[in-house]
Order: structure tokens, then C-alpha cells, then sequence
């Protein structure tokens, strides 16, 4: 059996390379770079995360149901980084279903639409 402790990387699809690229760097503060080898990839990292972006235009159901979920200390200075921005609608909630550990969560979409997410464990 395989034992998983936290999730390492995740690749998604948005709709406009350049325009996650700022997105991402604006919210989070993430370094974002192309791979050298494809630059149809974005890297965004930071000390503590990496994933990675390919881009495509399509209007497909599939955009909306990706996420990424972030392990954050602070579930307050997330929502009070979000209200500084100013232009992100989020929403709130708690998970009390699972049995080892549970969460507050705070949930955006970014411009592709797909759902971000940072959750403090409780």
C-alpha cells in the first residue's frame, strides 16, 4: 500500500498562459517561468509548491471541475489578502466529514475558472 502525506504537484489547464502567469504572481506570489523544453508549460513554484500549467482554449466542462487545494496556517490572512485585492469573489466553509483530519476553507476561481483553494486544518 502506498502512503500519502500531502500532494506534490499538479498539472492544470487554463485557457491563457500569460494571463495565469500574472494572475498567479499578483495572488500568491509564485515565480512563474516556462520550461525550457516546452513552452507550452508554465512552471509556478515557490519554495513550498510547484504545478504546473498547459494551456488550451477550448470551453470544456473539464476547466471548472480541476482545483488545487493549499495547506495554509492561516485561513484569516488568506481571506485578508483576498479583500486587499479586491477583485476576487470567494466563498467559506468547513469539512467536519473525515475521520483524521478536517478543515476551513476558503474557495476562488482563478481566470480560466478553475477553483482555488486554501484549506487550515482544525
Amino acid at each position: 500500500m502506498i502512503a500519502v502525506t500531502e500532494i506534490d504537484h499538479v498539472c492544470l489547464w487554463v485557457r491563457s498562459l500569460s494571463e495565469s502567469k500574472d494572475y498567479y504572481e499578483k495572488v500568491f506570489n509564485f515565480e512563474c517561468h516556462y520550461r525550457e523544453m516546452d513552452q507550452k508549460t508554465l512552471i509556478v513554484e515557490s519554495n513550498d509548491v510547484h504545478f504546473f500549467l498547459n494551456e488550451n482554449k477550448e470551453e470544456n466542462e473539464f476547466l471548472a471541475k480541476q482545483h488545487i487545494s493549499f495547506k495554509v496556517d492561516s485561513l484569516e490572512q488568506v481571506i485578508d489578502s483576498l479583500n486587499k485585492l479586491g477583485d476576487i469573489n470567494y466563498t467559506t466553509g468547513k469539512v467536519s466529514c473525515f475521520k483524521h483530519v478536517n478543515y476551513k476553507w476558503c474557495e476562488w476561481l482563478d481566470p480560466s475558472g478553475i477553483r482555488l483553494e486554501c484549506v487550515e486544518v482544525v
